[in-house]
C-alpha cells in the first residue's frame, strides 16, 4: 500500500499517539499490540474522520468537531485515544449533534488494536471484515497483510461502504468492498482464515463460523447489554464445524444493525417498591471485572441499559436501569448520597433487580471469577454457551 503524504505535523501527533496508546497500556496488552502500534503512523487516521463529527475522548466531556472551522481541534480529537462518533441515525442526523443515535464511529485506537493484534495475523490470511465503518481498520489489515485482495469488507450502509472505499483509494489501498448485510457474512470468498467483526453482536452469527476454516479465528465484541461496554471475545473454528473460545477485555461498538435493540417501552404499572442495601455501583464494577459472563449464564434476558447520575424522585442520585430483551420487565435502582440504603422500583411482571443482585451473590461466591476464566461455545445449530472455566463445563 503506497505511504499516504502526511504532514509532519500529523506524523509528529500520530506518534504521540502511538506512546500514549503503549503507555496507558496494561503490560500483556502492551506487548499484544507493540506490533501494530506503527498502523498508527502509517495509515493516516485523518482520511477516515468526516469534517463534521463527535468525538468522546478519554480526557475530557464529548464535544462537537468541525475540521473547517477548528482544525487544531480537529485534528486533537483524531490524534487523540477515543472514539469519534461519524455518522448518527444511519446518516439522517448531523453527527456532531447529540440529539441523534450514534450508527458509526472510529473506534478508540487502544481497542482497535487490540482486536486486530488478537486476529494473530501472520501475513498469509485471507481476511473477511464485518461492519466496514469509516474503512480505518480495513487499511490497517491491508497494511499489515501487504496484499490487498486477501481483505474482504462487507458494510450493510451503502453511503459507508462508498465513502470508505473513496477514503481507501485516496492512501492506494484497493481491498473488496461490499454493501451487504454482514451478519450473514459473504458466502462467495470463503473460506477465510480470519473474520473481523467491527460492531457489537448479542449472538454470534454462525455464518461467521461456517464460513471460517477449521483452525481460523473470529474476533468479536459481544455485547449482551447493547449501550454498555462489552467483552472482547476470540473464537476458534473446530473441525466439527463449532467454535470455542474465551472473553480476553472489554469493549464498547455499534451494534450489528441486524441485533439493534429497539426504543424500550415506558416504564408502566403496577410496579413494586422496595430498598437493598446493595449498592448499584458495586455491581457495575463488577461488570466490568466478570460479572457481565455471568449474567449471560443466569439471566440472558437481563439487559443493563443505562448506569449513571440521573434524577430520581427529585434529586440527583446514580441510577442503574435495566430492561427485558423481548419482554416488558424493568427495574431501576438508585444511590442516592447520604442514604444508607437504595431504593429499588420493579415492573413489568419481572424482578429484574432481585434476579440481578441474585446473579451477583452467586458470581461473589465463586470467588469474582474475571473474564478471562469465562468462555463461549457456539455450536453447529447456532447456540452460543457460555460457560466458567473448560473443565468445569457450562454453569447450569
Amino acid at each position: 500500500m503506497p505511504p499516504h503524504a502526511m504532514t509532519v505535523r500529523h506524523v509528529a501527533q500520530a506518534r504521540r499517539l502511538a506512546k500514549a496508546v503503549a503507555r496507558r497500556a496494561k503490560p500483556d496488552v502492551r506487548e499484544l499490540i507493540r506490533p501494530w502500534l506503527a498502523a498508527l503512523t502509517d495509515v493516516p487516521r485523518e482520511l477516515f474522520v468526516p469534517d463534521v463529527a463527535w468525538a468522546d475522548p478519554r480526557d475530557g466531556p464529548g464535544r462537537r468537531i468541525d475540521r473547517l472551522t477548528d482544525l487544531d481541534g480537529w485534528l486533537h480529537a483524531v490524534y487523540n485515544d477515543g472514539s469519534i462518533i461519524t455518522q448518527r441515525d444511519d446518516g439522517a442526523t448531523d453527527p456532531g449533534d447529540p440529539a441523534g443515535r450514534p450508527s458509526c464511529s472510529l473506534s478508540a485506537p487502544s481497542i482497535s488494536l487490540q482486536f486486530l493484534a488478537r486476529l494473530g495475523l501472520r501475513g498469509h490470511e485471507k481476511v473477511l471484515e464485518i461492519g466496514t465503518g469509516t474503512g480505518w481498520t480495513t487499511a490497517a489489515l491491508c497494511w499489515w497483510l501487504g496484499e490487498d485482495a486477501r481483505v474482504i469488507s462487507v458494510e450493510v450502509d451503502g453511503a459507508l461502504a462508498r465513502q470508505a472505499a473513496k477514503s481507501l483509494a485516496a492512501i492506494g489501498c484497493h481491498p473488496t468492498v461490499l454493501t451487504a448485510d454482514g451478519a450473514i457474512g459473504y458466502p462467495g470468498a470463503a473460506p477465510y482464515d480470519r473474520v473481523h467483526v467491527t460492531c457489537g453482536v448479542r449472538t454470534v452469527s454462525y455464518a461467521w463460523i461456517e464460513q471460517t476454516r477449521p483452525g481460523g479465528i473470529v474476533v468479536l465484541p459481544w455485547m449482551p447489554s447493547p449501550g454498555r461496554w462489552g467483552e472482547q471475545l476470540v473464537l476458534r473454528v473446530l473441525d466439527d464445524g463449532s467454535a470455542v473460545g474465551r472473553f480476553t477485555g472489554d469493549c464498547g461498538y455499534m451494534m450489528l444493525r441486524a441485533q439493534r435493540v429497539g426504543d424500550w417501552p415506558a416504564y408502566g404499572e403496577p410496579m413494586e417498591e422496595s430498598v437493598t442495601r446493595l449498592d448499584p455501583r458495586t455491581v457495575d464494577d463488577a461488570l466490568a471485572e466478570g460479572l457481565m459472563p455471568a449474567l449471560a449464564v443466569h439471566t440472558p434476558h437481563l439487559v443493563v441499559t443505562t448506569t449513571g447520575w440521573d434524577r430520581y424522585d427529585g434529586e440527583d442520585a446514580w441510577v442503574m436501569r435495566l430492561r427485558e430483551a423481548g419482554g416488558s420487565g424493568w427495574a431501576l435502582c438508585a444511590a442516592i448520597p447520604g442514604n444508607g440504603d437504595y431504593p429499588v422500583l420493579q415492573g413489568g411482571g419481572v424482578r429484574l433487580w432481585d434476579q440481578l443482585q441474585a446473579t451477583y451473590m452467586d458470581w461473589a461466591r465463586r470467588g469474582c471469577p474475571s473474564r478471562s476464566r469465562y468462555g463461549m461455545t457456539v455450536t453447529p445449530d447456532g447456540k452460543q454457551h457460555v460457560w466458567l472455566n473448560i473443565d468445569e463445563g457450562r454453569l447450569p
